[in-house]
């Protein structure tokens, strides 16, 4: 029986998160094809080049954007568990790579971009997953969900119809968490206080745990904790969005 194409998709996994976090990894893919869906991986993705990017090293960034563009199929969807890489691909994409690509390939690709919450709920139309997760928890709205990737709340829809999910949020609490990959490397102590500031202010809320949909966001605000013991627990969307009675 073949295959049904509308439920073929791509998925691109970080590079922050490939190398640090497989397990959140897994759980993407865990979601997705609890959805029905077919994922399709490419072994040899590397990085959307963002971090280049950033810091003017532009050749570098459009060789790794061509890398990403020539794997895939531009006319399926194309799923990344993180607003920060969709979103810089959604916005950066098309200046970047306007001379090495036929125009309607890359707009075709990049019409096709979505972060995960984005795609379960306003693309599949589904707001509940099922899955169980017994916490407090603060969603933190990165810059990049707020600012880079086209704004939704559908992260906020699944949580809250997360069952046993106690959904913390505060409006005033939507400052930069000091993760802006070489604003942190030249500004060390500043980005330090900068995430402190975030951290604390939740972990004053009663949260248990804090998630995003940023994995740069995620791992700052990890490693602040860590270091300075702060009893609170980061877990990226979509471990809960796997359930924590999920096998």
């Amino acid at each position: 029986m073949a295959d049904d194409r509308s439920n073929i998709i791509n998925v691109f996994i970080p590079c922050q998160m490939d190398i640090f976090q497989s397990g959140t990894a897994a759980s993407t893919f865990t979601v997705l094809q609890r959805l029905g869906l077919i994922c399709q991986y490419i072994d040899e993705q590397t990085c959307c080049g963002k971090r280049f990017y950033m810091q003017g090293e532009i050749e570098y960034a459009q060789n790794m954007g061509l890398h990403v563009i020539n794997n895939h199929d531009v006319n399926l969807p194309f799923i990344i568990p993180d607003s920060s890489c969709a979103g810089f691909i959604k916005q950066y994409y098309k200046k970047l790579l306007e001379n090495s690509q036929p125009p309607q390939d890359l707009k075709a690709f990049i019409s096709h971009i979505y972060e995960i919450c984005d795609y379960i709920v306003n693309i599949k139309k589904v707001e509940s997953l099922g899955n169980t997760f017994n916490h407090r928890v603060f969603y933190f709205k990165s810059c990049s969900a707020r600012n880079l990737y086209p704004a939704n709340d559908a992260p906020e829809t699944l949580l809250r119809n997360t069952r046993g999910l106690d959904l913390l949020t505060d409006d005033s609490i939507h400052g930069c968490c000091g993760a802006n990959g070489r604003f942190a490397a030249v500004n060390p102590m500043v980005a330090e206080a900068m995430t402190g500031e975030i951290l604390n202010q939740i972990y004053n809320m009663g949260a248990e745990y804090i998630t995003s949909t940023d994995i740069h966001c995620l791992q700052m605000l990890d490693a602040y904790k860590e270091a300075h013991n702060v009893g609170v627990e980061i877990i990226h969307v979509v471990d809960i969005l796997k359930g924590e009675d999920a096998e």
